[in-house]
């Protein structure tokens, strides 16, 4: 069946997704039993799925420009394969071989073609080439030397982007995405690019939903937020439909896959409406804002300037005085442009992603370098980052007898339920599994009920979770007191309750008696106490958002360390408008549900702070897309890998520091670094303007230019955007980028002045243009050095190296060489003149540094 044309609004999304639900039908077998499972590494399926992928990724690509347009289903014979055994391999072959497999093109990385078109149709770019064939045709191939830095930074930016994007894919294997499915009567798991038209799927609490299937036997519950943005689970059972992107928050299932690849509903949906969100980026944007303020100022700056230029030259021919029109004129549109800039702050962030692979963490989105760098508050999920996620019973205390033993009741109830967490785990190696009684209704465990319950035939129903949820109306003192304690002492603690009643329409009998305390004591990771006590050392807040009792969270954050953990506070039952008051009050925040937690996650950003989210549940994925940087754990669920930004490989929590470091690191130098590109902006800019005025030609060519943009500019700023730096991020980058710049911009500026005054007032005209052009061209370099010196302080070896390398550099050139500079002999004079502005350039840019930090801009 065809699907209608997506609507972005939710209610009309939802209408869609019923109509899908009362159109698809399916046979219904029913088994109690699963076939013997089997097996395979994930890395070895995801190597298959990427052959998969590269043989179907033109033939998906065909059917619509950018995939876009709506792809109509191939008509093909359905089979319906009953759960048990599923699809054969001849049949799963043939699939394969017609494309009906869940292959889309994968747009969380660049291809190589979007990465050439990038790095080399800039606007800068496309300004520098017009300049480069203008000069060609002149025949000014000397001048055209400006273009060896252009190609050498767009190789530059091409070769790191493709590492970076080989890194990523090779790790990626590593946390591919994978399921279950059914196919010759054995359960495998295989890659989500692997399943095909009408494979029987087989799903669990965690697990993402991978094709828009069927529900052929069991139920589960499942959250449609990243469909829909509705965050309540809905509960789905035998011929209900399900779609790919929605997860499973509890139960189990077989489902029949319906629509795969880019028929599914999130593909055709997602291609009408961006339903992802990127983290906002304040580097890039100020970046396209620089971009578009500098092109606007430069077209009208460059068009006067060749007018100027070419009747102000002394060519003495036409052909001359166009020429040195086009040389000259180069000059300052060269000068302008800050090409390099936009080259360094990609390069760096690239880099920064290959150096955080090798530290064990996935980069899904090169943006999240810069939000861990700024972040500020850290929100941690008790288990799975401080705890590592493991539990052991510590004690069981019987409260009351039933007619049948604790162990039985409990090894009954774990078999039954399809609960698979770090509870449940604990629970079965100390009761272990029985199946003596037979289960007659299920109620699977989920965050926001915090219990589960099982009734059995002629045995009543036990009910077990936390006891204000279990047995809110508990009274006995004495059993409300071990509990509080327990939690007091950070132990996680469970109450069992039966009843005679049976559960009805998911409702729980009324009347209950406490059975069994049981307490799970977690296990906390040896690396939490130093990774805690680094960020509080360097400035950023943590808080702990569970969804356990808070006595029992407060006491593990205050064993590794947390900061007023005295401030905690219980959120079950508040309204949106309470946690929203109590999310900056606060520390640790228990008894949250999913939604309550991206709630405080929104709330804490909207008091100005950056928000990184750690998480490791399906209850976590709503918080992790309210954060700035969602930060998951290979080991969790995989539908919170496909949500965040970066996902640690080897599930440790102590590498936290080290990412943030990695942000700060490039942020902090990438400001600094930058600033030398900008100097050059903004000098060409104002000094264009002031030639304009004066009505003179323009002093510099691009031969005059090199010395700054190599030995100046860009040499050193590579090396000082990989120095090691994490201070935290102070200030906004435009106004960093501006404070550090103008200080050289405007001495630049002066002592361009200076030298044109001094000509004027010494030789009584300023039509003296080799002389200038000499003057100005050791002025302007050697100027630039002088700010290089400031950022590089304080010296270490590699900076200091730099800087007397790159002096020595641009001396020893000007001295062999100085034809290819157009430079000329100059007198005495004009040389002292020279060298006292080189020598009072140090002091007028420390002047100028100290008048702009004393002016703040928030």
């Amino acid at each position: 069946m065809a699907l209608k044309k997506k609507k972005q609004n939710t209610d009309e999304i939802k209408e869609e997704k019923e109509s899908l639900d009362s159109t698809l039908n399916a046979e219904v077998s029913i088994e109690n039993t699963v076939a013997n499972k089997k097996e395979k590494s994930k890395k070895q399926k995801a190597l298959k799925a990427e052959n998969i992928r590269e043989k179907n990724e033109k033939k998906q690509n065909k059917k619509g420009k950018n995939n876009t347009e709506e792809i109509k289903p191939i008509k093909i014979k359905r089979i319906k394969a009953d759960f048990k055994n599923g699809l054969s391999s001849e049949q799963v072959a043939d699939r394969n071989e017609k494309g009906l497999n869940n292959v889309t093109p994968n747009t969380n990385v660049k291809t190589y073609k979007s990465i050439f078109v990038e790095n080399i149709f800039t606007f800068f770019n496309m300004l520098c080439f017009a300049i480069f064939i203008s000069l060609a045709i002149v025949g000014a191939w000397k001048s055209c030397i400006f273009m060896v830095i252009i190609l050498a930074n767009i190789a530059i930016g091409i070769i790191q982007e493709i590492r970076a994007k080989r890194t990523i894919e090779k790790l990626s294997l590593l946390t591919a995405p994978v399921v279950n499915v059914m196919r010759d009567g054995v359960q495998t798991t295989i890659s989500t690019d692997e399943v095909v038209l009408d494979d029987i799927i087989v799903l669990s609490t965690g697990k993402q939903i991978v094709a828009d299937c069927t529900i052929i036997e069991g139920q589960i519950e499942v959250n449609e937020s990243l469909l829909t943005g509705e965050s309540l689970p809905i509960k789905k059972k035998a011929g209900d439909t399900i779609l790919g992107g929605s997860f499973v928050v509890s139960g189990s299932c077989y489902a029949r896959a319906e629509k795969v690849g880019v028929n599914t509903y999130i593909h055709q949906l997602s291609s009408k409406a961006k339903k992802y969100k990127r983290p906002k980026s304040e580097l890039f944007s100020s970046l396209r804002l620089i971009i578009k303020v500098i092109g606007i100022i430069l077209i009208p700056i460059a068009i006067l300037m060749y007018i100027n230029n070419y009747v102000t030259s002394a060519g003495a021919t036409t052909t001359d005085k166009v020429v040195d029109t086009i040389t000259k004129t180069a000059g300052s549109i060269i000068g302008m442009i800050p090409s390099g800039m936009f080259l360094l702050c990609s390069v760096a962030l690239t880099v920064s992603v290959i150096k955080l692979a090798h530290r064990k963490a996935l980069v899904q989105d090169l943006y999240c370098v810069e939000m861990l760098a700024r972040v500020n508050v850290l929100c941690l999920d008790k288990t799975g980052t401080i705890t590592d996620g493991t539990m052991k019973v510590y004690n069981c205390i019987q409260l009351e007898n039933t007619d049948i033993t604790l162990k039985r009741a409990m090894g009954s109830m774990l078999s039954s339920l399809p609960d698979n967490n770090q509870t449940s785990q604990a629970l079965v190696n100390y009761f272990g599994y029985n199946k003596e009684l037979k289960p007659t209704t299920i109620l699977p465990f989920s965050s926001s009920r915090k219990l589960s319950a099982v009734t059995f035939e002629g045995h009543g129903t036990y009910i077990m979770g936390a006891q204000e949820f279990v047995m809110p109306e508990l009274k006995d003192k004495k059993t409300l007191d071990m509990i509080e304690q327990y939690s007091k002492d950070g132990y996680r603690v469970l109450l069992l309750a039966h009843s005679d009643g049976k559960i009805v329409k998911e409702n729980l009998p009324a009347s209950k008696t406490a059975v069994a305390i049981l307490i799970l004591e977690d296990r906390i990771r040896d690396e939490a106490v130093s990774t805690i006590k680094w960020f509080k050392q360097n400035g950023v807040k943590v808080k702990i958002i569970s969804g356990d009792n808070p006595l029992t969270v407060a006491e593990i954050a205050k064993r590794v360390g947390v900061d007023n953990t005295e401030k905690f506070i219980n959120l079950e039952g508040m309204n949106e408008k309470q946690i929203i008051a109590a999310a900056n009050k606060y520390t640790v925040f228990g008894r949250v549900t999913p939604e309550q937690k991206a709630i405080l996650v929104k709330a804490i950003k909207s008091a100005g702070n950056t928000v990184a989210m750690t998480g490791d549940g399906v209850n976590d994925i709503l918080a992790l897309k309210e954060a700035d940087c969602a930060v998951a754990m290979a080991s969790g669920s995989e539908a919170v890998r496909s949500v965040s930004h970066m996902v640690l490989l080897n599930s440790d929590f102590g590498s936290m520091p080290e990412t943030v470091k990695e942000g700060r690191r490039v942020i902090n130098n990438v400001q600094k670094s930058s600033s030398l590109f900008f100097m050059k902006t903004i000098f060409s800019i104002f000094f264009s303007i002031f030639i304009l005025i004066i009505h003179t030609v323009y002093p510099l060519s691009t031969e005059n230019n090199l010395l700054l943009e190599t030995f100046v500019i860009g040499i050193p700023s590579f090396f000082l955007a990989f120095l090691p730096n994490d201070k935290p991020i102070e200030g906004k980058f435009i106004y960093n980028l501006f404070k550090n710049a103008l200080p050289g911009a405007l001495t630049l500026i002066l002592n361009g002045i200076a030298v044109y005054t001094f000509v004027w007032i010494t030789k009584g005209s300023l039509d003296y243009a080799s002389t200038l052009t000499t003057m100005m061209t050791i002025v302007v370099t050697f100027t630039g050095l002088a700010l290089l010196l400031r950022l590089c302080k304080p010296f270490n070896a590699l900076t200091g190296t730099l800087m007397v390398t790159m002096t020595a550099c641009c001396f020893v050139l000007m001295l062999i060489i100085p034809t290819f500079f157009k430079l000329v002999s100059i007198s005495l004079t004009d040389m002292l003149f020279v060298i006292i502005l080189i020598l009072l350039a140090p002091t007028l840019i420390d002047i100028f540094y100290k008048v702009l930090n004393k002016i703040k801009i928030k």
